[in-house]
């Protein structure tokens, strides 16, 4: 549609703290918000992370972002009472970039639905953002009597502590190697800001995270971690020489005991849908697919240009 920024110039800028109750009050008016994305409270807390549109006094979109540990952010769809190619892309950028100066973000996502016809996507592009991979979201229930499944021999777990922080840093380092799994990632944040993230998804244990040696090697790693009463793996990852030989499949089941022994009843992850040995291993063990989503990104050689 044309641009409505055709008659009245439109600015966009951050949201101040004046602008907290009539932001309430514009988001209560678009259908897509939320009555909690509108709340005073939510509004309150998350108000430095929105950008606006405004005619004037009037606000006439925003956009908020999230910005999370490991030096990453998730920008959500912008908020227009009558959706404007033109207005969308300016928002989102807006948001990217506070995103990137204020708080450093190196990786800096949108989730859109991948099914085609989604009036974002044209914004994103206009933006920037580049397609990063089709996530399917997967679940499967825990029996209690899984905590006792044997282990596959000639494996042996370490798990997660300080002093072995550097062990499991470059071991997922050594799982990136040709990994089908969100190629595009390399290269955009330090491995210690990706375990940063890892250990703020759900509430982190170092007792459910896991290093698998075979003959003192490293050969693979698993982080499970507790979202929302459910084990969460929040990473699974084998070493380029070690793949095709059983480790992928221990490492679920290690997964699999483990949120047994938490005495959590589901276990959910993501997937790349382009990695079709990870789909075949976690079908293989029981994992049902319950939506998938469109994940979108900045690549590395775009984010610069956010400072402009």
């Amino acid at each position: 549609m044309a641009s409505m920024e055709a008659s009245d110039p439109i600015s966009i800028r951050p949201a101040r703290r004046s602008d907290r109750r009539p932001l309430g009050e514009f988001l209560s008016g678009v259908p897509e918000s939320s009555a909690a994305e509108a709340s005073d409270a939510f509004l309150r807390a998350t108000l430095k992370n929105h950008v606006l549109a405004a005619r004037g006094s009037e606000i006439i979109g925003a956009c908020r972002m999230a910005p999370a540990a490991g030096r990453c952010a998730a920008v959500l769809a912008p908020r227009l009472l009558l959706w404007d190619d033109r207005l969308a892309a300016r928002l989102l950028r807006a948001a990217a970039a506070l995103a990137y100066t204020r708080d450093a973000a190196r990786l800096i996502q949108v989730l859109t639905d991948p099914a085609g016809g989604d009036p974002l996507a044209s914004a994103l592009a206009e933006v920037g953002f580049a397609r990063l991979a089709v996530l399917a979201y997967l679940r499967r229930d825990v029996r209690p009597l899984e905590n006792k499944t044997p282990m596959p021999s000639g494996i042996e777990w370490i798990a997660y502590g300080l002093l072995r922080h550097r062990l499991f840093a470059e071991t997922i380092a050594r799982t990136y190697e040709g990994s089908l799994d969100c190629p595009g990632l390399a290269g955009l944040r330090t491995m210690d800001e990706t375990l940063a993230t890892h250990k703020r998804t759900g509430v982190f244990s170092p007792r459910w995270w896991h290093v698998a040696l075979r003959e003192g090697r490293p050969v693979g790693v698993v982080l499970l971690n507790n979202l929302e009463g459910r084990g969460e793996i929040a990473y699974l990852g084998v070493v380029p020489e070690a793949r095709g030989r059983g480790i992928g499949r221990a490492l679920v089941e290690r997964a699999i005991q483990d949120a047994a022994e938490m005495g959590l009843p589901l276990m959910g992850l993501a997937v790349d849908t382009s990695n079709a040995p990870a789909v075949r291993l976690y079908a293989a063990a029981g994992f049902r697919e319950i939506r998938r989503r469109l994940a979108w990104f900045i690549p590395k050689e775009g984010l610069a240009a956010l400072h402009e």
